[in-house]
This record gives C-alpha cells, structure tokens and sequence, in this order.
C-alpha cells in the first residue's frame, strides 16, 4: 500500500486547521492538538520540519503559537507533503538508480515514474485553500 505516514496525514490536518482560521494572529499547538486529534509532542515535531520549509511561522512563549508563513494560495500540497515526509518516491529506483541491479532491465521503472510525475503534478496544482474543502 503507498500511503502517507501518520507525520504526513496530521501535518496536512493541522495546517488545515491553520487555514481554516485565517483570522487568527497566532494559534496555540495545544489548541490544534486538541481540535484536530494530533498529539502535541508529535505535533510539535511536525512543526519543524514547516517551519524550515516557510509553510509556517512559529512564535515561542506566552503569547506564541503558529500560523501560515505565507497565503494559503501560495503554498502547495506537496511542499507540505513533502517537508513532513521527504521527496516523493513511489519506488526506491526513482531516488536513485543504483538502487536496483534491474534499472536497465526493468519494465516497472517507466510505469513508476510516470505515475509518480502525475502523482506530483496533483499535489503541485492544489494549494492550501482547497484543503478546507470538504
């Protein structure tokens, strides 16, 4: 089963919620934790890997908490897939192609690639704004 991992489905459940609330200054991990069922020690180790990538902004202290570090519109659904689960590889030879011994062989290798350009294509096209669709 190709799949995302947990890390991949709660950061995209948490920044749904960021974008669902696009008139707070700042919302607390806690209160995300909470509303969306992550977490927080999890949460929080998701939220490095946004914050490197400019998807989102984090403030520490009293007053802290996240939001988006740019418009929704602006952000794609793969940057945030792929800052919580590293580059999109539907098989190990499409990271490198000394991976396989069969790479010049292989009947797969063309199928897999393809699939994964038009799987990257989709993520590419959908930004931030249409995860708050239902």
């Amino acid at each position: 089963m190709i799949r995302l991992t947990k890390a991949g489905e709660y950061g995209l459940r948490a920044v749904r919620y960021l974008v669902e609330n696009p008139d707070a200054s700042r919302i607390s991990i806690g209160d995300i934790s909470e509303n969306k069922n992550i977490p927080e020690p999890f949460l929080r180790k998701l939220f490095k890997p946004l914050v490197k990538n400019n998807i989102i902004h984090s403030t520490r202290g009293v007053a802290g908490g996240v939001r988006l570090a740019r418009k929704p519109e602006e952000i794609s659904v793969l940057e945030v897939v792929e800052a919580l689960e590293g580059p999109l590889a539907l098989n190990d030879c499409l990271m490198d192609d000394s991976e396989c011994e069969f790479i010049s062989e292989c009947g797969m290798h063309d199928i897999w690639d393809e699939a994964q350009v038009a799987m990257a294509k989709v993520l590419r096209s959908k930004n931030l704004t249409e995860l708050s669709k239902p």
